[in-house]
């Protein structure tokens, strides 16, 4: 019931005292606020919204969505600053095989995110393979920090632009309309 429904969805930045920084999905059918902010337990914390997280922990839940919802936000701020939009499409299914998904042409803000995602796999990649003696803690945090930024770069990878195809009715009635 309470599920965006599938479109095409502008994503604004905003601040509240309550949330600070966050993003809102803009002109969404019978729906209104609907926030991307950060949340691990969707049951607990949403109503509606949308929250990022580094990983799935459970159905619904997740864990450091704050980091998650950061670096969103640090992707966003980098796309703004070339004055492009960021978009959102929520889709039921999508007709691609993965093969194929990821042979299209990744949109800029997703090519930020998969940037950012291989940079900080490197770096958590060479402090693992460091030829010093580590902390247990600094080695913990280095994998954690190389599989986030992998699952990070990877499902940035598949990101695409929704087709620009119109629905058939739409096709239909635009054919009839005089010169």
């Amino acid at each position: 019931m309470s599920c965006v429904p599938e479109g095409k969805y502008l994503i604004e930045k905003r601040i509240t005292h309550e949330r600070g920084f966050h993003l809102i999905l803009r002109d969404v059918p019978e729906r209104s606020w609907i926030l991307i902010h950060p949340a691990n337990d969707a049951l607990k914390e949403l109503q509606g919204c949308i929250a990022p997280v580094m990983k799935l922990s459970d159905i619904g839940k997740g864990i450091h969505s704050q980091k998650a919802m950061d670096k969103l936000l640090e992707a966003f701020e980098e796309v703004q600053k070339e004055n492009e939009l960021v978009y959102l499409t929520i889709k039921k299914q999508s007709n691609m095989n993965i093969i194929k998904q990821a042979q299209q042409p990744t949109p800029k803000f997703f090519k930020k995110l998969r940037t950012a995602g291989l940079i900080l796999a490197a770096i958590g990649g060479a402090i693992l393979s460091a030829p010093i003696s580590l902390s247990a803690g600094v080695i913990t945090a280095a994998g954690y920090l190389t599989v986030g930024a992998s699952v990070l770069s990877a499902v940035s990878q598949v990101a695409v632009e929704q087709e620009e195809n119109p629905p058939q009715e739409e096709m239909n009635h635009n054919s009839h309309a005089s010169p």
